[in-house]
């Protein structure tokens, strides 16, 4: 098979050079009568093992366009970029200090366990419910939970 590999390669290879616009279906339609091992491959199969190999093999095949150096320089896009003679784009990084707590947390009265007990409560409470009813009547009762919440907090 690696036999007829390169013998299919050099195939596709000539019709290539001798078509470059032939579509994977002319290539394989080609080596199909020479090779009928290659009926049962898909087009994408084909393409893959032996069309795009030889394509990879032509120099300059994956290499992109190169902006020309001697080309005119982009002007900013707006007046305060222009002014200040930097390019546009994202504002300059500044230093940032954190925001300031509304209260330190030695000030703050919160009593977290009893938020986290609330908040379990309701969990079990909800997991508790069979029917859906159950678990409506839950929700439905959420302020207590609400104003058990807001009194531990302040």
């Amino acid at each position: 098979m690696a036999d007829n590999k390169e013998k299919i390669l050099g195939m596709v290879e000539a019709a290539l050079k001798k078509n470059p616009a032939a579509t994977t279906e002319e290539l394989q339609n080609q080596v199909k009568k020479k090779y009928p091992s290659v009926g049962p491959l898909t087009k994408r199969q084909f393409n893959a093992r032996y069309v795009l190999q030889i394509k990879r093999r032509k120099p300059g095949a994956g290499a992109k366009k190169k902006p020309d150096a001697k080309a005119a320089p982009r002007k900013p896009r707006t007046r305060r970029a222009a002014a200040a003679g930097r390019k546009p784009g994202r504002p300059r990084r500044t230093r940032r200090t954190a925001a300031p707590a509304s209260a330190p947390a030695a000030e703050r009265s919160v009593d977290r366990d009893e938020v986290r007990a609330q908040f379990l409560s309701f969990a079990s409470d909800i997991a508790a419910a069979e029917a859906r009813k159950d678990l409506v009547k839950v929700l439905a009762n959420v302020d207590k939970y609400v104003d058990a919440v807001a009194k531990a907090v302040g």
